[in-house]
Formats: C-alpha cells, structure tokens, sequence
C-alpha cells in the first residue's frame, strides 16, 4: 500500500514546540535541562553532562544552583575531585523529574504530530 502524496505546502511543514516544567511558578527545566542531567547521570560528572549540551562548566554550576533554589534541596550527589577525579550522581528526586520530563515530552511530540496531521487533513484544498 503506498502513502498517499503530499502537496508541496505538506513538504515543507513541520510541527515543533518546546515544553518546559515550572515549579510553583518558577522555571524550573527544559529540554536541554534534561539532556545535561541525563548526560551527569551516564558520564559521571558535571564537565562532561555540559559538553553534551554546549555549555561551559560555569554555566553548568548556575543552572544547577538555579534548580537546587526552585527545588529548594540538591540535584545533584558529588564528590570533589583529587587524583582520581570528581563524580556527580543525580538525586533520586532529580532522576524521578528527569524520566517525568522525558516520558511527558515524548507524549507531547506523539500527541503533537497526530494533531498536526489532523489540522493538514481538515484543511485539505
């Protein structure tokens, strides 16, 4: 069964949102959020959680501080470094709000894209 054509203005449209989580009102992490505390939880350490994203390592420290203000508590287990180097581990806390993030964000994509495609059906000329 082959899929039906699309026209040239279906070619070129793409739906794309970012969602973000608040925290009594408060910014609290997005996307990219994600991806720097998932990248901590697989390497180990804050350095490499922002090479992942782009970030300087100074940038990384005040994100994180920015989130332990919101959350009120740590994100974030370390060890300083020495001869053998520092490590970082998330909070079960913050590991619990990053597979929140990933599993609603995957429900929004899924959930965006039907209706996108729901909105190009109905508006068919």
């Amino acid at each position: 069964m082959s899929r039906p054509r699309r026209s040239p203005l279906e070619q070129h449209l793409a739906p794309r949102q970012k969602v973000w989580l608040k925290w009594d009102g408060l910014f609290l992490m997005g996307p990219n959020y994600v991806r720097f505390l998932g990248a901590i939880d697989e390497k180990g350490t804050i350095r490499e959680g922002g090479r992942a994203v782009g970030w300087s390592y100074r940038t990384c420290l005040n994100r994180l501080r920015r989130m332990e203000q919101v959350l009120g508590r740590p994100v974030l287990v370390t060890s300083r470094g020495g001869k053998a180097g520092g490590s970082a581990a998330l909070t079960a806390e913050a590991a619990r709000l990053v597979r929140i993030f990933q599993r609603w964000e995957e429900d929004v994509h899924r959930l965006t894209q039907r209706a996108f495609e729901r909105a190009l059906q109905a508006n068919k000329r």
